[in-house]
């Protein structure tokens, strides 16, 4: 638990820290180039150097597949119902933050931690898997409104094509000039989304707050049932049923706060609900821990 802490979930505090830091210094300052720049060109070197280097079976990838989907699908329709019950109100960054976690910069690390490096190809399956829903069925919500308009920005979006050139270009070698390119690019995508983060939180308002809470009670507790649920209905092995709970458990992902922005959608009950639930998220780990042994 301590290394988690150390080495997983305080460096991401420390960045959004500074970005919070930066907001407040700079008040005027926007971070909707830095969403640009990430979306379309890091988040997809990121998913492109990820999924060229893992191989799982394809028993194993149906599992990881259908248990995402019904993951997002299951976890979104209970933000609905919250909405409607308790929040009296539809917001879809409240949704999509709700919905997706954070499967790459945290949940990879914390696998391999866990399960050490028998769990690293699922993880990051799991990932690429739920980027793709994420970057699709993600977008059609923020833009549902106008489906057409967000069947046509799923288009747009490179990262699509990204997962679609890594597994058409598994096991091909390319130039290591090009390999390192890629994970340069990649490895640049987080810092700059946390600071970005940090920037949009230095300008929260208190009422986004009680929605960032809110929308961690979802995403854990939605997370953990649905992947139990479709994990145990798929008879997925053991192992992989125990990292697909914890993948699916997860805090918001990061990468909400760059959709949100981009799109229009209250961005910073986005950064509340991300902040929040990584806030909570070791109090949260120990539950789950005990939760896996039952």
């Amino acid at each position: 638990m301590g290394d988690i802490l150390l080495n997983v979930i305080l460096p991401l505090y420390l960045l959004i820290l500074s970005g919070f830091f930066v907001g407040k210094l700079k008040p005027d300052l926007k971070t909707d180039t830095i969403s640009f720049v990430v979306l379309y060109l890091f988040a997809p070197a990121l998913i492109l150097s990820s999924f060229r280097k893992v191989s799982v079976s394809l028993k194993d990838f149906s599992c990881i597949s259908f248990t995402a989907l019904g993951v997002f699908v299951g976890v979104f329709l209970l933000s609905l119902l919250v909405e409607i019950f308790v929040l009296k109100e539809k917001n879809e960054a409240f949704e999509i933050s709700s919905t997706v976690m954070n499967a790459g910069y945290l949940g990879i690390p914390l696998i391999y931690l866990m399960f050490e490096d028998e769990g690293i190809p699922f993880a990051v399956t799991y990932m690429v898997v739920m980027a793709v829903l994420h970057f699709t069925l993600g977008i059609v919500v923020l833009q549902r409104e106008n489906l057409k308009e967000g069947l046509l920005s799923v288009l747009k979006i490179p990262l699509i094509y990204a997962v679609v050139f890594g597994f058409f270009t598994k096991g091909i070698s390319i130039p290591e000039g090009i390999e390192k390119i890629l994970k340069l690019t990649g490895d640049a995508a987080l810092p700059l989304m946390l600071v970005s983060i940090g920037i949009s939180l230095s300008k929260i308002k208190p009422s986004e707050i009680e929605l960032g809470i809110v929308g961690t009670a979802v995403r854990f507790a939605g997370g953990t049932l649905t992947a139990f649920l479709f994990a145990s209905i798929l008879n997925c092995p053991p192992l992989l049923k125990k990292i697909l709970v914890v993948q699916s458990s997860l805090p918001s992902a990061i990468l909400n706060y760059v959709l949100c922005e981009r799109f229009n959608r209250s961005p910073g009950i986005a950064a509340s609900i991300i902040f929040v639930s990584t806030l909570l998220f070791p109090v949260y780990l120990l539950i789950l821990k005990i939760f896996l042994q039952t």
